[in-house]
């Protein structure tokens, strides 16, 4: 290198003319590769301000996207980010984006997509929940073929599809009743194991304050209501019967009383007699038609139960 510098300054030393022609050289050679660089810039600025819609990776693209690391992307390029970059959208086209379902939500409904606030839609690129004839439901309930869809769709299966729940929401359905049965009672509709909840789409047995009972009992003003609600009017609504079902009530006691007994209570078809207050000697629980006085000795006989001197028989139940 050193050998090539002293030749060149020594020829120019000794050329003049050469050397100022070399240096033209030179700044012309620079010149050329400043513009050239100028032109490139240029060219870069102008495609990428020409693109008036997303810049990915030298091409313009018209929608994008947020589908997610595992999102698909027909017709376009995922980004790392999650972004698909796409130029056609056979779907549906909302504020630069391109969704594959949408469905109406309304202005206040819920809405795990994306939501439009304008007209009530909400978009997404993929179903989380319920997809039934290309739209998007987050509940899904069997009312089977004679149930109603309020305000919603309907399936040939008898299934309702719905966006919102304006009752009682429980894994995936909406339902329109619901009551406590605790987890060992019984239930006509969809039981929750968790908490002892039982719900149902239409009532099939007595509806009371929202709620549905499977049993509707009288009492009257006076009598008790145990495990149910008792309405004004005396009735007691339940749903688990702890003593004795006859028909569609709840009865504390019951006597069989044969077809030709008397019974001042609800005689049944086989001859029984059921009470919800003990028209008798109530005791311990249990209803007794006789109550005799026999003293307190222990030789004094008694057929049923004995109890502070007194002698209880003929028990209902």
């Amino acid at each position: 290198m050193s050998v090539c510098t002293v030749v060149a300054s020594s020829s120019a030393v000794a050329d003049p003319r050469h050397a100022r022609k070399l240096g033209r050289a030179s700044i012309g050679l620079s010149v050329s590769g400043l513009v050239i660089s100028v032109i490139i810039v240029v060219v870069v600025v102008s495609v990428v301000t020409a693109c008036n819609y997303n810049y990915y990776q030298g091409s313009c693209y018209k929608y994008k996207t947020y589908v997610g690391s595992k999102g698909s992307c027909k017709n376009g390029v995922v980004s790392s980010d999650g972004y698909c970059y796409s130029t056609k959208c056979y779907k549906y086209n909302y504020d630069g984006g391109c969704y594959k379902y949408r469905n109406y939500v309304g202005k206040s409904g819920s809405c795990t997509g994306v939501k439009l606030s304008a007209d009530g839609y909400c978009y997404y690129t993929s179903c989380p929940d319920y997809l039934y004839l290309g739209s998007c439901y987050k509940y899904k309930t069997y009312v089977g073929n004679s149930g109603s869809c309020t305000n919603e769709v309907k399936s040939s299966s008898g299934y309702c599809y719905s966006n919102k729940c304006y009752n009682y929401a429980y894994d995936g359905g909406c339902y329109k009743y619901r009551n406590y049965v605790g987890k060992s009672g019984s239930c006509t509709g969809v039981k929750s194991s968790a908490d002892g909840y039982c719900y149902y789409t239409s009532c099939a047995d007595y509806l009371y304050l929202g709620s549905c009972y499977k049993y509707k009992t009288y009492v009257g003003n006076s009598g008790s209501c145990t495990n149910g609600v008792k309405s004004l009017s005396g009735y007691c609504y339940s749903t688990n019967c702890t003593g004795y079902g006859y028909g569609s009530s709840c009865y504390k006691y019951r006597k069989y009383v044969g077809r030709l007994g008397s019974c001042t209570g609800v005689r049944s078809s086989n001859g029984y007699c059921f009470y919800t207050i003990c028209p008798y000697y109530p005791y311990a629980g249990s209803c007794y038609q006789n109550k005799t006085y026999i003293g307190y000795s222990r030789y004094a006989y008694c057929s049923g139960v004995k109890s502070s001197g007194y002698c209880y028989t003929n028990r209902y139940g």
